[in-house]
C-alpha cells in the first residue's frame, strides 16, 4: 500500500447467508429481490480517519482487488468458500447460495489489496475479520455483519466506525470471553469548577461487527476502579470513587505535598455484573443464549474502601482472585499506612463469594495512590508517600514490610504496569523542594520486586520535556512492547518500548494520537479473536484536566 495512513476498516454489513443446499462454493449474482430468504446479500462500506465514511465502495480506490469468505463448521471444516473480485463489488450487493446447515459456525473474510505494481495481491490479505458462534439453517437467512481491521502494523492508530455512547475518562474497558469489551463507569463530565461525578454507565463494544450497544447500568457509579473478567462471562468491579476535584484544589494531607487532584466518597459495592448475551450477530438473528444485564452487589461488609486508596486484583489460580487495598485516607480523613487483603472465590455454578478481609503488615509510611503490583508472592506498592520520604516504594506481606527505592523515585499520580515478575511505572509527578514538580519528570522506572532495586530511565517518555500524570498502558505479551497512552502535558502520546531492552521504540508504532486522551483506558485484544494479531482498543479520556477539557467519545485501534 502506498501511504499507510490510507489503512481502513472494511465494514461488511447486512451480509445475509442462508442454508439451502446446492453448490458448495455458492455463486455471486445481482440483488434478485427474492422475498423467501432463499438468497443472501452483501452491501459494503469503508471507513477510515478522514473523509471517507459513507457507503460507496468508491471510498476503497483501488487498494480493494479481491475479497474471499469462508465459513467453518463448529468442528473446524470448511463447508464454503467463496471469492468475489472487486469489479464484482461493484453493484454493493452480493448474494450466496450452498451453505451447508451448521452450528456454531465461523465466517472468515479476508480482503486483498492491489500491489506496487499496480496488479492484485492475493497471496496476502491486507484486511481480515471473522464473526464466531453463527448459526446456518436451510430455508432461514443468517445476517452477519463483519468489520474487517488491517492485518499489518500501524503507525496510527484507526477509528472504529462507532463511537462510545457515553463520552467518559478514568473508566475501565475489560475483554470478555466471546471478544466484546466491557466498558464500565468513569467521570462522564466535569462543571466549571472542574468537579467531575463518576457514572453508572455501561457499554459494550463488538469487535466482530463494530456496534456499540448501551447495557445496564451499574449499582453503584464509580471511576478509578479495578475489573476483572470472570470465568461464566461476567466482570467484577471493585472499589473506586465517586468524584475527582480537577481545579488544582491544594489539599494538604498531613507530611505530603499539596495535592492538586482530590478524589472522594469511595464506591463501597463489589458488583458481579453479567453483560447481555449474545453477542450481536447472534443476537440479530435470534439464537444464543440470551441473558438478562445483571449487577449484583455482593456482600462486602467491613471491607476498608477509601478515597485515594489503589486497589489491585490477581488472578492466582482458575477459581481464587485475591484482592488488595493499600494506602489511602483512614476513618478520621488521614493518610494511611495500612494494607489489606481479601479472597474473590468463584464455583462451577457462578456463584462468587467474598473471603474475610485480613490486614496485611503496614508500610513504614502512609501512602496515597500509590502504583501497585504482585509477582513472586510479594506486594509492591510505589510513590504516594510523604514528602520527606527517604524511600520510594514498599514491598508489603502478611509478614513484613520492606522498604526499597530512593527519595527520588518518589512519585505521585503515575500508573504502574506488571509485565514477566518486573513493575514499570511510568510518569507521575516528582518532588522539587517538598512540592509537586510541574516539568521535566518524565521517567519511566523499572523495579525489581525480588531483587528490591529499581531502574530508572531518564527522559525515555517523549513528553516534550514535561511531567506526564494519569497516563494509560498496555502490555503487548507477544511481542514483549510497553504502551504508554496519553496523560496530561503529552495527550496525544502513543509510545511504544521494548520490555527487553527497555529502550524506546522511537519510529513506528510510537506516534502522535489524532485525539488527546487523559485517564483513557485500553484492552488488548488477544491474537485469534478477530485475526492473527493482537488488537488495542484504546477509548475515551479527557482533552485536559482543566475548564477547558472535553471527554473524548471516539474509539481508535492499533493492530499488533
Amino acid at each position: 500500500m502506498k501511504n499507510r495512513s490510507w489503512l481502513i476498516f472494511v465494514l461488511v454489513s447486512l451480509f445475509f447467508l442462508v442454508s439451502c443446499g446446492g453448490d458448495e462454493n455458492g455463486s455471486a449474482q445481482e440483488d434478485s429481490g427474492d422475498a423467501d430468504g432463499e438468497n443472501a446479500s452483501v452491501s459494503i462500506r469503508a471507513v477510515k480517519d478522514a473523509g471517507c465514511t459513507g457507503m460507496q465502495i468508491d471510498c476503497l480506490s483501488q487498494q480493494l482487488a479481491a475479497i474471499s469468505f469462508q465459513i467453518r463448521n463448529g468442528q473446524g471444516e470448511t463447508i464454503f468458500q467463496k471469492s468475489v473480485e472487486r469489479k464484482d463489488l461493484g453493484s454493493k450487493h452480493l448474494e450466496f447460495k450452498g451453505i451447508k446447515n451448521a452450528e456454531n459456525a465461523t465466517l472468515v473474510v479476508a480482503a486483498f489489496g492491489v500491489g506496487n505494481d499496480g496488479l492484485p495481491d492475493l497471496n496476502t490479505p491486507k484486511w481480515e475479520g471473522r464473526a464466531s458462534g453463527l448459526r446456518f439453517e436451510k430455508g432461514k437467512k443468517t445476517s452477519v455483519i463483519i468489520l474487517l481491521y488491517p492485518r499489518d502494523a500501524q503507525a496510527k492508530e484507526i477509528s472504529m466506525p462507532e463511537e462510545l455512547i457515553t463520552a467518559r475518562f478514568g473508566h475501565t474497558s475489560t475483554v470478555l470471553a466471546d471478544g466484546r469489551v466491557l466498558v464500565a463507569g468513569g467521570f462522564t463530565i466535569c462543571s466549571s469548577l472542574g468537579k467531575c461525578p463518576a457514572s453508572k454507565k455501561v457499554e459494550v463494544i463488538d469487535l466482530e461487527s463494530g456496534r456499540i450497544e448501551e447495557l445496564t447500568d451499574m449499582a453503584e457509579e464509580r471511576a478509578m476502579h479495578t475489573a476483572i473478567a470472570l470465568n461464566d462471562g461476567s466482570v467484577l468491579f471493585i472499589g473506586g470513587v465517586h468524584t475527582l476535584d480537577t481545579n488544582w484544589q491544594e489539599t494538604a494531607f498531613g507530611s505530603f505535598p499539596l495535592m492538586r487532584y482530590v478524589f472522594s466518597t469511595p464506591s463501597v459495592k463489589i458488583e458481579k455484573y453479567m453483560p447481555s448475551y449474545p453477542k450481536y450477530n447472534m443476537k440479530a438473528n435470534g439464537f444464543g443464549s440470551p441473558v438478562s444485564n445483571i449487577s449484583e452487589p455482593l456482600s462486602t461488609a467491613d471491607i476498608p474502601f477509601s478515597a485515594f486508596q489503589s486497589v489491585l486484583a490477581e488472578r492466582i489460580s482458575d477459581t481464587s482472585i485475591d484482592v488488595f487495598l493499600v494506602g489511602g485516607l483512614d476513618e478520621n480523613g488521614e493518610p494511611s499506612k495500612r494494607s489489606y487483603k481479601f479472597t474473590v472465590t468463584e464455583t462451577e455454578e457462578g456463584t462468587v463469594s467474598v473471603g474475610e478481609v485480613e490486614e496485611l503488615a503496614e508500610s513504614s509510611e502512609p501512602m496515597l495512590l500509590p502504583a501497585l503490583a504482585y509477582a513472586g508472592g510479594s506486594l509492591i506498592a510505589a510513590g504516594g508517600r510523604p514528602a520527606a520520604s527517604e524511600h520510594a516504594a514498599s514491598v508489603i506481606s502478611e509478614s513484613g514490610s520492606e522498604d526499597i527505592g530512593s527519595a527520588s523515585d518518589n512519585i505521585f499520580f503515575a500508573k504502574g504496569l506488571s509485565a514477566n515478575g518486573s513493575f514499570y511505572t511510568f510518569g507521575g509527578y516528582g518532588l522539587d523542594a517538598g512540592a509537586l514538580a510541574e516539568s521535566n519528570v518524565n521517567k519511566m522506572r523499572k523495579w525489581n520486586i525480588q531483587g528490591r532495586s529499581v531502574e530508572s530511565s531518564n527522559d525515555l517518555l517523549l513528553t516534550r520535556g514535561n511531567n506526564i500524570v494519569f497516563p494509560e498502558t498496555a502490555y503487548d505479551s507477544k511481542n514483549g512492547r510497553l504502551f504508554v497512552i496519553g496523560g496530561t502535558n503529552a495527550a496525544d502520546l502513543f509510545q511504544v518500548i521494548n520490555e527487553g531492552s527497555f529502550e524506546l521504540y522511537s519510529k513506528a508504532p510510537t506516534h502522535t494520537m489524532t485525539d488527546k486522551r487523559i485517564m483513557s483506558s485500553a484492552a488488548v485484544v488477544p491474537a485469534g479473536v478477530i485475526g492473527d494479531n493482537p488488537l488495542i482498543i484504546i477509548s475515551g479520556g479527557i482533552t485536559s484536566l482543566d475548564s477547558a477539557g472535553s471527554t473524548v467519545k471516539s474509539i481508535k485501534i492499533n493492530n499488533l
